[in-house]
């Protein structure tokens, strides 16, 4: 069973409830209900599921986005500024409206990866539509971006990890 680490205060605390949900991929998981994040929208082609938990991946930069309600729904989320220094990202007053933030330097942006099904085939990632995640207010909101110069199936180089090695989120 996987659980999520949650800094404590001083002992006089309130206890802090908890999410309990099953992955397919990940087994029995537990994690703080403040870390539960809230998609509107739902992501492209899942939008009734609205409530996804992101779990580190094992791999600095990576990590799983799971859909709470759903126990075989998740996707891989890298960090493409890593993997792709020219690509960039410009929030609209719309997306951080959405967001419920002000300032694009409150959001994540992440890609979602393909993990290919031969071993020799490379790993893609999605560019052309991001994964925005607003870290004061535990919104998300999937992007369309519009520059051809990044696409929906952009080779990644590095290679997915063989096992997890944390397990908290």
């Amino acid at each position: 069973m996987m659980t999520a680490s949650v800094a404590t205060g001083p002992v006089h605390t309130e206890r802090r409830r908890r999410r309990r949900f099953h992955s397919q991929l990940l087994g029995d998981v537990i994690v703080p209900e403040e870390q539960v994040l809230q998609f509107a929208d739902g992501l492209f082609g899942f939008a009734a599921q609205r409530e996804w938990v992101m779990i580190a991946a094992g791999r600095q930069g990576w990590c799983w986005l799971h859909a709470v309600d759903h126990p075989a729904l998740a996707f891989l989320l890298v960090d493409p500024f890593e993997a792709f220094p020219d690509f960039g990202v410009e929030l609209t007053t719309q997306d951080l409206r959405a967001l419920g933030v002000t300032s694009a330097t409150q959001v994540g942006i992440f890609a979602i990866a393909t993990l290919p099904l031969a071993a020799d085939a490379p790993i893609t990632v999605n560019l052309q539509g991001p994964v925005a995640i607003a870290i004061p207010t535990r919104r998300g909101r999937q992007l369309v971006m519009s520059d051809a110069r990044f696409g929906s199936r952009a080779p990644l180089a590095a290679q997915v990890p063989a096992e997890r090695t944390d397990t908290e989120s």
